[in-house]
Order: C-alpha cells, then structure tokens, then sequence
C-alpha cells in the first residue's frame, strides 16, 4: 500500500490541483446572458475557451474584467461567481486553462500561466482602448498574480484582485496532503515533487504600482485565511486587504454588498491616473 501511494504521489502530484470536467454545469442562457463563444491558442499551440459577455449598458465599457477560476469543474459553474458584473460597467471574459470545458490540452502550473497570459492577450486584441482588471479565485488567484507580476509593462493592466488565494503551490499541496490520515505521512513527497517556478511566491512585490485587492474569508475550509495574508503581507503599496467574517472559500460575492463594493473599487481606481 505504501509503495501504491508514493508511486501515485511521485507520477501524479498535479492531481493536488487540478479537477478539470468536460461537463456543461449552468447554460449562460438560463441567466438570460449570450456570451460570445471564443476560440483562441494558448503558448504550445492548444486552444483554448472562452465566453465573452458585454455588460448590458448602454454606456460604453470602461473596462474588461478578465476572470480566472479556481482548480474545479469549468467556467461554465464559475462565471455564476462574477455573472453580476455584466449590470456595471465592465465587459467581462471567462476562459478555461488547458484540460478544462471545451479547452484541449491538460493543464499544468506553467500550462495555466500561459493561458493565462494568452487569455489577456486576447481580451486586449479585443478592445485595446479598454483598459485590462485581472480577477482571480483560489488557484486563479495564483495564476492571476504571476500573469500580473510578469505583464504588467506588457499589458495595459490597471488593477489585479485575487479572492481565496495563495501564494506557493508546494504549501498549499503539503496542506491537502496534511489533511487526510492516508496522505498525512507524505506530506514531503508533495512538497518535493511540485515546483513553485511559476508560482507568485516572493515577486508579489513586483505588481505594485498597480492596485492590489486581496479577499479572503476567515471560515475557508479549502485555502486557509492565513494564505491570504501571506499574500497582502508580501505586496506592496497601493494594496487592500477584504477580510471577509464568516466567509467561506469564495463565497464572498453571494452578498450583493460585496458586489457593489467591489464594483466601485474598480471605478474607484481607474478614475486615478
């Protein structure tokens, strides 16, 4: 049985991570959202997916808010997270890395950073005149902050926001693996088999001078509240730290308060040159 589990863990550690299905979990049509259907390739050449959708004003955007979800399912569950944003302001894109939905490929930490920075790309081709907010929940958080780290001179990105987040793929594996009794004893096995290269830890400091917002609920069962401070504590200035009470993993746009707090952090920020 042991020899099982380590040779699982050794051949297998992005299993820690990513839980990709193929599956079409809420039609946009059911929210009485048309979303353009997008088709774009990502570094090695796989494409990628993606919905589009317009904000429903009648007032020009005034910015795309590019989404990058967390390490389940596909966009087609978690757009519901960000759908609201679509009665302000902003055009919004949602996009699945490699392996996930419709998108071909199987997906990596360096996989997920490249599409990412494909999927910003492509948003930027969209509409150059409108400036770029990144948004990232849980693992896209990490993904979010690295695609930040690294284009912020590249891409006209104003803002970057990560909810649920962490910064160092290793940690967080050897925290999955700490929670089972089975893998509690080869904790070590997933820190040394996964590699932080493209993760955010330490660079974070690099995203500044552009806005930081970093949300975290102090009841989350999946990321720990102290990941999160982990990531505030290593930005730099101008940042904002959400702590959410009571806030479970992601759940903090289930209160629409939140979602015109945010909202107008966003106009808030962009206003300032």
């Amino acid at each position: 049985m042991t020899k099982w589990i380590i040779a699982l863990l050794l051949s297998g550690c992005s299993s820690l991570l990513y839980y990709p299905s193929p599956q079409l979990f809420y039609d946009p049509a059911r929210l009485g959202l048309k979303p353009e259907e997008v088709h774009f390739p990502s570094a090695n050449g796989e494409q990628l997916f993606g919905w589009y959708f317009r904000h429903k004003g009648k007032e020009p955007a005034k910015a795309i808010v590019v989404f990058y979800h967390g390490n389940a399912e596909n966009l087609s569950s978690h757009y519901l997270n960000v759908a609201w944003l679509v009665d302000y302001p902003f055009d919004l894109f949602v996009f699945d890395y490699q392996g996930y939905g419709r998108s071909k490929g199987s997906p990596s930490p360096q996989k997920t950073v490249e599409d990412g920075a494909a999927a910003l790309a492509w948003a930027h081709q969209k509409s150059p005149e409108l400036p770029l907010v990144i948004f990232g929940q849980s693992l896209g958080g990490v993904v979010a902050l690295r695609n930040a780290i690294d284009l912020k001179d590249k891409l006209p990105i104003r803002l970057v926001a990560v909810d649920s987040t962490f910064l160092s793929y290793r940690t967080m594996a050897r925290r999955v693996m700490s929670r089972a009794w089975l893998t509690w004893p080869f904790q070590w096995l997933g820190w040394l088999s996964l590699s932080d290269r493209y993760a955010p830890k330490g660079e974070v400091g690099k995203i500044a001078p552009l806005p930081l917002l970093v949300i975290h609920g102090d009841k989350d069962g999946v990321v720990d509240f102290d990941q999160g401070q982990r990531v505030f504590n290593e930005a730099l200035e101008p940042k904002e730290f959400w702590h959410i009470p009571e806030g479970t993993h992601t759940s903090v746009f289930s209160d629409k308060a939140y979602q015109k707090k945010f909202a107008a952090w966003v106009e808030e920020k962009l206003r300032k040159k």
